[in-house]
């Protein structure tokens, strides 16, 4: 048997995997330096990346990025050492009065009440720290310093932390360019998009985290000063900053602050409202500053979130602390990705009319280019679709393979793009409905027709509704391309917005914007209006739902289309209104037809990007010679054959079929 067949790739990846995990719990000890050193890198990188864009070199660039790191740290020791240790050595003087109130007080009432008799020799510790608070914190402060640093560096020497991150920061572009270039061609895409993925993750993370940690520090110092604590500023510091550590920062701040609110208050009632401000703080923190700054930027629930960190630091100490991050990452995309092949399996059977994810493969089903129902009545035969009556409430949407180039239809079919429309509409109904309902009804297509018509409706029709449609296509761009960077070049703006100048062709925009059409007829072309004229035409009320649910759900989509590896450039939207008035989604839903879809790891600026569409029939026609006037010219087999295999790789990588 050949050596590619013997070789099973899922056990080698489980047996590298499990051989990875013993490597680093052996040497947890020693890589706490890299780890730290390697989080800092990818923490600094972008920053690197901006100096080297503006003439820096990328050794001169991470030099003085580490160089404002290490100042920014030496800084904050410098305020707040002294703060430290000025306030430790006044609390120091405080501790000999508490002693002997525990002992002419507390352990009296403990053996009157319980019986209990404690003996300890506190005088002598009385008399040592009253000799220590005498002298100046800072001849004692050094040793404490001594101590901490001889536990640090049971677990790593400190000073490879900046010589690691050096090294790494400097080559981190390259090491990235080896690893892409030792991957399977095979899997670059499918590689290259996952860790696009754990990146936006890992970045949300990060800042969420940061957001978590300042908001705390400010709420803790704020409320514990105005309960008059005296160490409200440093312990409401310490407790935000330690709180990246499951745990640490409210378990240290709550026991330092109560410390102090009994050395401190006569009686309980100060203690009490510490530990209510420490209550409050622990609520804010799981109900209120981690689900919205970390859990939401995430995707991940707060509790998933603390049980990563608290998981890898059982198994792996404070290094599974710094592996946490990215390690949670890894397993968030690996769960959504296994999400996507359940919810688009058959088993699941996702999204409206079951029976249409049934249906035969369109490979092997004859293509679509009109069809012919005649147990309904026709009431439209539009460009790709043909909608029939079902009563006098609902009507059955028939997407055939027809194309539609420069506004007319082509006589030749695209064998199963009919189906594809049908099933990445399906999908995006379903996954954006918390946005805006759709006119999808949970009606199998074959259930409506005639028998000897079913092969018609089978993995390509819905029952939808009956609507009042409104007289505006909703066009969202979120970058510059077609018309939009046209129009640009020759005014700076987009259907009369303003934008930045010295954008290219293809650029992201700084945020996607809302350019409305009219909707023309078979044959005629659209025309862009102005949002103005659009309020003018269904109401302003109207039309700001519009807008604002358009930009919604294509911001919804954009986002998830990224991490399977397409970039939704721009799409276009139809509303329609029910007996209530309510907006509902109605036509397709984000296909390659409504939509341009690029592929991320093709994406360039500068130049227009190759599309998941009917690009290549749009290239050919404009080579061909054609006037752009019906009727249209056939199309030759193999731009059919290439059009049909982008119409079927965008649904693959939607959906998560492959």
């Amino acid at each position: 048997m050949p050596l590619a067949r013997r070789f099973a790739v899922p056990w080698f990846a489980l047996a590298a995997l499990l051989a990875a995990g013993g490597l680093v719990y052996l040497l947890a000890p020693i890589l706490t330096p890299f780890l730290a050193g390697a989080l800092l890198a990818y923490i600094f990188d972008p920053l690197v990346d901006r100096l080297e864009a503006r003439g820096l070199s990328r050794t001169a660039g991470t030099l003085a990025v580490i160089l404002l790191a290490g100042l920014a740290v030496f800084g904050l020791l410098l305020v707040a050492l002294p703060l430290f240790q000025g306030q430790f050595a006044e609390l120091s003087q405080r501790i000999p009065a508490a002693i002997e109130l525990i002992q002419t007080r507390f352990l009296p009432w403990l053996a009157q009440t319980f019986g209990v008799v404690v003996d300890p020799n506190l005088d002598a510790l009385k008399t040592w720290l009253t000799d220590k608070a005498a002298q100046n914190g800072a001849d004692w402060l050094p040793t404490l310093q001594t101590g901490a640093l001889a536990a640090v560096g049971i677990l790593a020497n400190l000073l490879l932390i900046p010589v690691v991150m050096f090294y790494l920061l400097r080559d981190w572009d390259v090491l990235v360019a080896r690893v892409a270039a030792l991957t399977p061609r095979p899997w670059l895409d499918a590689v290259t998009r996952i860790a696009r993925a754990m990146d936006a993750v890992v970045g949300e993370f990060l800042r969420g985290q940061l957001s978590v940690m300042l908001a705390l520090s400010i709420y803790y110092a704020l409320a514990l000063w105005l309960a008059g604590l005296d160490y409200a500023l440093p312990i409401g510091l310490l407790t935000g900053v330690l709180s990246f550590v499951p745990f640490l920062g409210f378990g240290l701040g709550v026991l330092l602050a109560l410390l102090v609110a009994l050395l401190q208050f006569a009686d309980w009632t100060g203690v009490a409202w510490v530990a209510g401000i420490y209550l409050g703080g622990q609520l804010l923190e799981s109900y209120v500053f981690t689900p919205r700054l970390v859990g939401e930027r995430v995707g991940l629930h707060p509790v998933a979130v603390i049980f990563a960190l608290a998981a890898f630091g059982q198994v792996f100490g404070f290094v599974g602390v710094l592996l946490a991050v990215p390690l949670a990452a890894i397993l968030l995309v690996a769960l959504r990705e296994l999400r996507g092949v359940y919810t688009a399996s058959a088993f699941y059977s996702g999204g409206y009319n079951a029976a249409s994810f049934h249906a035969p493969d369109p490979a092997m089903a004859p293509p679509l280019l009109e069809s012919h129902i005649a147990s309904l009545p026709l009431v439209h035969r539009g460009k790709v679709r043909d909608i029939y009556a079902v009563g006098d409430d609902k009507l059955l949407i028939v997407t055939t393979d027809r194309l539609s180039a420069f506004d007319v239809v082509m006589p030749t079919p695209i064998p199963g793009k009919g189906t594809v429309l049908t099933k990445v509409s399906a999908f995006w109904f379903d996954r954006l409905k918390a946005i805006v309902p759709s006119q999808a009804l949970d009606i199998a297509p074959e259930s409506v027709v005639a028998e000897n018509e079913r092969d018609q409706v089978a993995g390509r029709a819905i029952v939808v509704k009956k609507l009042k449609a409104l007289p505006v296509e909703a066009i969202v761009r979120g970058y510059l391309v077609g018309s939009g960077w046209k129009e640009y070049q020759a005014s700076q703006s987009v259907c009369g917005i303003a934008l930045p100048a010295g954008l290219k062709q293809a650029d992201r925009l700084p945020e996607p914007i809302f350019t409305p059409s009219t909707k023309a007829a078979v044959g005629a072309h659209d025309e862009n209006i102005s949002f103005e004229a659009t309020a003018a035409l269904i109401g302003a009320g109207l039309a700001a739902q519009v807008r604002d649910v358009s930009l919604a759900l294509y911001k919804a989509a954009a986002e998830y289309a990224l991490t399977r590896g397409i970039i939704i450039a721009d799409t276009k939207f139809e509303f329609g209104l029910d007996e209530a008035g309510k907006l509902v989604w109605i036509d397709e839903a984000l296909t390659p037809d409504s939509s341009r879809f690029w592929p991320a790891d093709q994406y360039r600026p500068g130049s227009n990007p190759p599309s998941f569409d009917k690009q290549f029939v749009r290239d050919w026609l404009e080579a061909s010679g054609w006037n752009k006037q019906p009727p249209g010219p056939a199309l030759p087999p193999e731009i059919v054959a290439r059009t049909a295999g982008k119409y079927d790789e965008a649904m693959m990588r939607l959906l998560a079929l492959h």
